[in-house]
């Protein structure tokens, strides 16, 4: 929010049963949620504006974009999905685990009980494995003061039953999907499919297991910066592509460090020493005008270096 807030006007909608909308709405539907964000647009007076959704937001997301699109400039979606957990391909394990999880929501998420709090430690941890203890009391408070188990409950159930394959195709407007690499709620093939199935889409895979990027991560200033840069139009065009290079052995290493590979990883993969993989490092580093290696990768990305 910080870093929006910095360069744009930033409108928020907090979805129905959740932080400061009504607590007890008659509808929970893919519906609702849409006219919901017509709502606030006509209201706020908006012809044309960016959007993005994050995690289930993204189902409401994807439907609007889809109906509306000639009003959208740009569409962002982080960690979300274009179906719901039922409309996947699981085994009968993980869909019996799905239906299980329906009947705990109700009242894992009300009160203050023992087993409240329990569950949801267990339902953050899910969301945020790599959070701190700060952090997931920080969030148990965001979810015990906002959130109501029965509306929640049946939120889920909406969502679960969602495949919204055939609207993502009618978006229009250029969009940006982002994904952690090692989500467990939201896989990232699905983030891969929903950026597949949109005809101007960008796919920008995240080193993080985290649904909702923590600013301590390395992955942190890449998201920002890409979102950013995605939202002024520019997608970090300002330095031109051509006056980047980079030998192939630059590229082989800079490709594992996009992975998230340390330099004796990388050095076993490619047969190398680790410091003959650091020197390569150094090298790029200079090519690319880059300060850290998380940036080098991220450049060599954009501009298709490797």
């Amino acid at each position: 929010m910080d870093a929006l807030t910095a360069r744009h006007t930033v409108i928020r909608l907090d979805m129905r049963g959740c932080g400061l909308s009504d607590r007890r709405p008659e509808r929970m539907s893919l519906d609702a949620w849409v006219e919901d964000i017509e709502a606030v647009v006509n209201a706020a007076g908006l012809t044309r504006f960016a959007m993005m959704a994050v995690c289930t937001g993204s189902y409401a997301a994807i439907e609007y974009a889809a109906r509306h699109t000639d009003r959208l400039t740009r569409l962002i979606i982080y960690g979300g999905a274009v179906r719901g957990r039922l409309r996947r391909e699981l085994t009968a394990a993980q869909r019996a685990d799905a239906m299980a999880a329906l009947q705990v929501y109700e009242s894992g998420l009300d009160g203050r009980s023992e087993f409240a709090v329990s569950f949801r430690r267990i339902f953050t941890a899910q969301f945020l494995p790599d959070a701190s203890a700060g952090q997931l009391e920080a969030h148990d408070r965001i979810v015990s003061q906002r959130m109501n188990g029965a509306i929640a409950a049946q939120s889920v159930r909406a969502f679960y039953d969602l495949d919204l394959s055939e609207s993502a195709q009618r978006i229009d407007a250029p969009s940006l999907v982002l994904h952690a690499r090692h989500d467990i709620l939201y896989p990232m093939d699905e983030g891969q499919r929903l950026a597949a199935l949109i005809p101007s889409s960008r796919f920008v895979p995240v080193e993080s297991h985290n649904n909702i990027p923590l600013a301590e991560e390395p992955a942190w200033p890449r998201v920002r910066d890409t979102v950013l840069e995605f939202l002024a139009g520019n997608e970090g065009a300002a330095v031109p592509a051509q006056t980047f290079r980079l030998t192939v052995r630059q590229a082989d290493v800079l490709r594992q460090v996009a992975q998230g590979q340390t330099d004796k990883q990388i050095a076993r993969t490619l047969s190398l020493s680790p410091r003959t993989v650091e020197m390569h490092v150094g090298a790029a580093l200079k090519a690319l005008g880059s300060k850290t290696r998380a940036e080098a990768a991220h450049r060599a990305a954009q501009y298709g270096l490797f």
